[in-house]
């Protein structure tokens, strides 16, 4: 009896048609969802520090209030008898003038008016908006003129993005052009009178020479530079010389040589040296580096007479040593030498509480900022990471298989047979 040869087989393979297609779908769900925690983690590592530097729209003005003490007459550097105290305000204000990825071009522009006065200080730097920290370049200004002084590494401006208290950080002291380190970091902490923000507090110290900068920029506004010999004369005279008594017991007894060297140091004006002290605190914002608060203990300057030309009369003193008039000479210069220096100026001031807040709110939005930036990595990572568990569930998933249709009787084959 002939049979039909129909295949029954295909319905059979149905039920499992839809399986290569829910694994499509799956597999491109771990896939982006890959692909995003990649981007989150990228963005984690370089985009988050890329993001966080130094704003170029920065423009902030400070206040400090406080007093000035004038020791001198400011012609003659003779010490007054009483010193004058003037009140005092400084205005600073720090602003980005240019700047690109990866540095920008800073002023500080401070005027301080001591009573009537008013003296004004212009400063520019290169600072790494990274690091906070400065760089050497031509577009350094000091007191007003371009200066080619070495700042890499040093900070003013802003402390480093995550300052901590045990930190070292090489503080620019423009008036000498040293690099100072703070000391005695405490905290962090509330500060007194200024919400938003906790601080770490700095010490710093620094005593030296006037850099050349500050030099002239004291001689602009009025300090001599040197004084002439006869305005050394009282400062002799209050160590037992008189000039008039010995230049009349010596004179007759000088050859021409020595006349001739003894006027030459008469004439000549003699070099003031300036020295300039800061003691102060300044606090420190540690996520950003911002500078909260600064007060300044005691800062000014001390002068003292450059005797270094007197070494060129050593001989001639030498020569007539046994003259007791030369002898009291002798003394009083080594005297005056080691003498300490005279105070010419010093003034206190301290930041307003106003100003301390302001800036203290700034650095508060700069910290919100900084939060909502670190977050984002995470919570695209937390996306990708779902999409990544939803692919691997529906991966591992398998669909349930339905029976399969009972074949229909084959009524052709069976009238056949």
């Amino acid at each position: 009896m002939p049979r039909s040869t129909t295949t029954q087989g295909a319905a059979n393979s149905e039920p499992r048609a839809t399986l290569p297609g829910r694994r499509r779908w799956a597999r491109r769900l771990m896939f982006v969802g890959g692909l995003v925690v990649v981007v989150a983690v990228i963005f984690g590592s370089v985009g988050l520090p890329a993001l966080e530097r130094f704003p170029l729209d920065t423009d902030v003005t400070v206040l400090y209030t406080g007093g000035f003490d004038l020791y001198v007459d400011q012609a003659t550097l003779e010490p007054l008898a009483t010193p004058t105290h003037l009140p005092m305000t400084v205005q600073r204000t720090v602003k980005v003038h240019s700047g690109g990825f990866s540095t920008a071009v800073v002023s500080e522009d401070d005027t301080i008016r001591p009573g009537p006065l008013t003296y004004h200080q212009d400063f520019q730097y290169l600072l790494n908006r990274r690091t906070m920290a400065f760089e050497n370049g031509s577009q350094t200004i000091m007191f007003g003129e371009p200066a080619k002084v070495d700042i890499a590494g040093s900070y003013r401006i802003n402390f480093p993005m995550g300052t901590t208290a045990s930190g070292t950080y090489p503080v620019l002291n423009t008036e000498t052009d040293k690099k100072a380190a703070v000391t005695d970091g405490r905290g962090p902490h509330a500060m007194a009178g200024v919400t938003g923000v906790q601080v770490i507090d700095f010490q710093s110290n620094v005593n030296g020479p006037v850099s050349p900068s500050y030099h002239r920029w004291l001689v602009d506004n009025g300090f001599p530079a040197s004084i002439s010999p006869a305005e050394l004369e009282p400062r002799l005279s209050a160590y037992g010389v008189d000039l008039p008594v010995l230049l009349a017991v010596l004179g007759p007894r000088l050859t021409s040589s020595e006349t001739t060297l003894l006027n030459r140091f008469l004439s000549t004006p003699v070099p003031l040296d300036y020295t300039y002290f800061y003691q102060g605190t300044v606090a420190v914002e540690p996520r950003t580096g911002a500078l909260i608060w600064v007060d300044t203990t005691a800062e000014g300057v001390d002068v003292a007479p450059s005797l270094t030309g007197v070494d060129r009369l050593r001989p001639l003193l030498a020569t007539y040593a046994s003259t007791s008039e030369v002898a009291a000479l002798s003394r009083a210069l080594d005297q005056l030498a080691a003498a300490p220096p005279q105070k010419v100026v010093k003034y206190t001031w301290v930041q307003t509480r106003a100003s301390a807040q302001h800036v203290a709110n700034l650095a508060a939005g700069q910290i919100r900022t900084m939060n909502l930036l670190n977050a984002f990595p995470w919570v695209i990572g937390g996306v990708g990471l779902v999409l990544v568990g939803v692919g691997a569930v529906f991966w591992c998933r398998r669909p349930p298989v339905r029976p399969a249709t009972p074949a229909a009787p084959d009524v052709t084959s069976e009238r056949a047979a």
